[in-house]
């Protein structure tokens, strides 16, 4: 009798282990949305990861971000940076649940050019 109440305890011990254990659905969907995205005028570098060189690229902040971001001039599909212009974009964010390994885990498309200006 004491072997069964021992028994049922057990069980319920693992079941709510294994409840608690499963993670929502919601974390592997990639989260998709809009957002408005500033490209400097001015380039920096970046470290390329498979040959560690560092490699020329744009710069780029979020609405609300404090730094900015050297990413590779094809970062943003659909987007063809201009040397000396800088661009106010509206893009759609997608960041990946379940990134490849070998790169980030944000995507940016753009959507529409808000504004661009030479600077000279």
């Amino acid at each position: 009798m004491r072997t069964m109440k021992i028994g049922r305890i057990m069980f319920l011990v693992l079941a709510a282990f294994s409840i608690a254990s499963c993670s929502s659905d919601n974390d592997n969907e990639d989260k998709v949305e809009q957002v408005t995205l500033y490209v400097s005028a001015e380039t920096g570098t970046y470290q390329n990861v498979p040959d560690n060189n560092y490699v020329e690229g744009m710069q780029i902040k979020e609405t609300g971000a404090a730094h900015w971001m050297c990413v590779s001039f094809m970062e943003i599909t659909g987007f063809t940076y201009e040397r000396g212009n800088e661009y106010e974009l509206l893009v759609k964010k997608t960041t990946l649940a379940n990134p490849p390994q070998d790169s980030g885990n944000v995507r940016y498309e753009l959507i529409r050019i808000v504004s661009q200006r030479a600077v000279e």
